[in-house]
């Protein structure tokens, strides 16, 4: 309750007025003091003291400010001294025990000013320490309770005072845990860790400061890390013991350990790099990664991954990698590269950037497989591909030039079969074409998906085929543009598509292009008996079962074009039967190279 930190308050509460006279005038001319006064006005409204630093009372003055005392005393929490005047012998000794337990020092008069200087000066000293003290505890208790770990105090090997986040951790309030032994909240096989660790401790505090002593420990409810040293706070043995709960440390760490291991024993090679780092170095490679090329990882960490390029690295790939990378955006290809011992291997490999909390790209993931044996088996199939329909195209070119000279025979039945013997084989080489078209397209590694506009792309496709189907009336509603994300491919799927519905089907071909909703549609409807049953288990068939396939690669070249870039098709038999095929609308991000579509690079074309 100190009023003034320069000066000494005093409140003078002597009943005796000359007395009274006499200490007030000496208060006010002494410079390190200032007078405290309490008005009458107060007293009689029964209103606590004013703050002082000392009050000088004489035995009936004490008497009358008695309670008011008191309770500055109470709320106050320091040492609030109070000097008894005393004008004969005895005066303290006649006063009430109550009365007498607030007296903290006595001065007899006549008053002997340097005495009564001392004495004020003294009790002003200690309570100045004390309320230091006070502050200092309340510092140190408050900093105890809002502290992050848990903090307990442990006297008479039980819990005198524990925190917040020791409530927390032991799952229990202070009231449940004050008067408990810290084992008891433990798991019983840390039990007699934690009674040892508290017998361990130094009984006395070094100079130095309190030596802990540190174990983990685990409650019913959570994993701990515990240190314990001996501490003096009052009388008797005391353990200060500070727990930082690491449950969520330890279930992260096993989490990342997992994470670890299954990177580590992965069926496919995986990498990390770092682009923070100069030449984004690979600071990971997992055990697949090593029996894939052939490098140790202290042989390729802190190294950019091209070493694994060679001569016959297509360089085309090499930059396609290095724009995605540029533009922090996933990419997969398949690349030629090297393994340690200079044999060329096919990398089907996927690039992902990994990014943070904001966002930002702290790491890129790289996934790799040796598909150098599919690789291979592909360019078998495209080679035997190439052989087949040559074979097939010169072979039923003479079984088309003898069929021609059959339809002049004079037997019309002779004509009739030629013509259909021709019908055969022109459609035979037409779907051996189709099949070749949509081969370029599949093998070609140049392939992107981008924004394409369906407007343009169904209006070169009529235009194509308009001049084959002069007497068809081909019929369009398109909106003014139709962006979506396509490739090239999806203009040989729309051409089969309206192609099919004008030989097909009877007219009119309707074709309409819709960009109300999530997706954007192409429908082609004509008036005709719609697809044949056998022909459209295509819109239902995850794959083609040689059991269940159609006379034709037409339908199912609809299906591949639209779903290799994401689109779906759909087919309604009402009247009229309509196909449609759905595509996702382009966004900013689709740009024309924007996203890379690639098949195994060396495959051949016929």
């Amino acid at each position: 309750m100190q009023a003034n930190p320069r000066t000494t308050g005093v409140l003078v509460a002597v009943s005796d007025a000359g007395n009274r006279r006499v200490l007030v005038n000496w208060v006010r001319k002494t410079s390190a003091y200032h007078l405290v006064d309490r008005r009458a006005a107060d007293v009689d409204d029964g209103r606590p003291l004013p703050a002082f630093d000392v009050c000088l009372a004489d035995g009936p003055g004490l008497l009358g400010i008695e309670a008011e005392l008191r309770s500055a005393v109470t709320s106050d929490g320091s040492f609030l001294p109070c000097l008894l005047v005393e004008s004969r012998t005895g005066a303290y000794e006649r006063l009430h025990e109550d009365a007498r337990a607030l007296v903290d020092d006595i001065v007899t008069t006549p008053v002997d000013p340097e005495r009564l200087r001392f004495r004020i000066d003294t009790l002003s000293r200690r309570r100045q320490l004390s309320v230091e003290l006070r502050q200092a505890e309340r510092r140190y208790r408050r900093l105890f309770e809002v502290a992050p770990s848990a903090k307990l105090l442990i006297e008479g090997g039980v819990i005198a005072a524990l925190n917040p986040a020791a409530e927390a951790l032991l799952g229990a309030d202070a009231e449940e845990a004050r008067g408990r032994e810290l084992a008891s909240f433990v798991a019983d096989p840390d039990r007699e860790t934690v009674e040892r660790m508290l017998a361990d401790a130094a009984a006395e505090i070094d100079a130095d400061g309190p030596q802990f002593w540190t174990v983990e420990f685990e409650t019913p409810e959570a994993a701990a890390i515990c240190e314990c040293a001996a501490v003096q706070t009052g009388e008797g043995e005391e353990r200060l013991v500070v727990a930082q709960d690491v449950t969520e440390r330890i279930d992260r760490e096993e989490r990342l350990e997992l994470y670890r291991r299954a990177m580590d024993e992965a069926s496919a090679g995986i990498t990390i790099t770092d682009p923070s780092l100069p030449d984004n170095p690979l600071i990971y490679v997992n055990d697949q990664f090593t029996e894939i090329t052939g490098y140790d990882p202290e042989e390729v960490i802190g190294r950019n991954c091209r070493l694994l390029q060679g001569e016959g690295t297509d360089d085309a790939t090499v930059r396609q990698i290095r724009r995605a990378v540029d533009a922090e955006r996933p990419i997969s290809v398949t690349i030629l590269n090297y393994r340690k011992d200079g044999e060329p291997f096919h990398n089907a490999l996927e690039v992902m950037p990994v990014r943070n909390a904001a966002g930002e790209v702290t790491n890129y993931l790289g996934f790799q497989r040796d598909v150098t044996e599919s690789v291979r088996q592909q360019q078998r199939l495209s080679v035997l591909d190439r052989v087949l329909r040559h074979n097939v195209r010169n072979r039923m070119n003479v079984v088309l030039g003898y069929a021609s000279q059959l339809t002049e025979h004079d037997d019309e039945s002779v004509r009739h079969i030629a013509e259909r013997i021709s019908c055969a084989g022109e459609d035979l080489l037409q779907q051996s074409e189709t099949a070749r078209n949509f081969r370029q397209l599949v093998d070609s590694t140049s392939q992107a998906l981008g924004s394409r506009d369906l407007v343009d792309v169904a209006s070169e496709a009529i235009d194509e085929i308009a001049g084959a189907y002069d007497d068809v009336d081909i019929q369009t509603a398109f909106p003014a543009s139709a962006p979506v994300r396509a490739d090239e491919s999806v203009k040989l799927g729309v051409i089969e598509l309206v192609e099919n519905a004008a030989e097909h089907g009877a007219p009119p071909v309707s074709v309409r292009i819709s960009t109300d909703g999530d997706w954007t549609s192409l429908s082609v409807s004509d008036e005709g008996s719609g697809i044949p049953a056998e022909e459209r288990n295509v819109f239902r068939a995850d794959e083609e079962r040689p059991t269940e396939h159609s006379g034709g690669v037409g339908l199912w070249l609809v299906r591949w074009t639209t779903e290799r870039v994401g689109g779906r098709v759909t087919y309604d038999d009402g009247r009229p039967a309509t196909v449609t095929l759905e595509f996702r609308p382009a966004d900013a991000d689709d740009s024309a190279v924007g996203f890379g579509f690639d098949t195994p690079s060396g495959s051949e074309t016929g």
